[in-house]
């Protein structure tokens, strides 16, 4: 991979992964949970919800993983409802991010303020927050949204939790298998919602 790409979704995956970490803090936080506030995570500054050696990897072996906000179910008014109010923080701050590259795409071209570099830019911007958002609203054990299973079997979400090391393992595992169903599944739900997506700014700038 060219380091001039490299460089472009490095900035692409720390902007992206800033604003899910600070959305998900601050959603817990808003429903009564101090714990991110305590951990220093609960501030725009990149800094605090970056891991640097995850974020060096990029340049590496082309793979990041985040620095997952810590929160305390325990303080919410209704634990489960709430949980999955803070898990679904995650891929609606990425769709929003989505929604705001689009915006400033077709803003740039309007105005003319548009070059291939800035062009790719966008495009994988897009895309890479529609694969995050997707991504998060996988019910596997570490991603947030697991959390749907203590609605269907909580005992299976149990299960998971008491075994989260080893469930953290084999879905990086999984991940970074040549051919694995998880990236089969975001591709075919993203696929789709980028094309329309596309059809929809050309059909605006032209």
């Amino acid at each position: 991979m060219e380091i001039l790409t490299l460089i472009i979704l490095a900035i692409i995956l720390a902007i992206s992964i800033w604003f899910h970490e600070y959305a998900h803090a601050l959603t817990s936080y808003k429903l009564w949970d101090p714990t991110p506030k305590l951990q220093w995570r609960l501030t725009p500054n990149p800094i605090k919800h970056l891991d640097l050696v995850w974020f060096l990897m990029i340049f590496i072996i082309h793979f990041w993983w985040w620095k997952p906000v810590q929160v305390n179910p325990y303080y919410y008014k209704n634990k489960l409802r709430d949980e999955l109010i803070v898990s679904l923080a995650w891929p609606f701050a990425n769709f929003l991010m989505a929604f705001i590259a689009w915006f400033l795409y077709v803003l740039s071209a309007k105005i003319n303020f548009l070059d291939p570099l800035l062009n790719s830019f966008f495009q994988l911007f897009i895309f890479i927050n529609l694969a995050l958002a997707i991504f998060n609203l996988l019910p596997i054990y570490p991603l947030d949204w697991y959390r749907i299973i203590k609605f269907l079997k909580p005992s299976w979400a149990y299960f998971m939790e008491q075994h989260s090391l080893i469930f953290s393992i084999i879905l990086l595992i999984v991940i970074f298998m040549p051919w694995n169903i998880i990236w089969e599944i975001i591709n075919t739900i993203v696929n789709p919602i980028y094309s329309i997506i596309i059809i929809i700014w050309q059909n605006l700038l032209f």
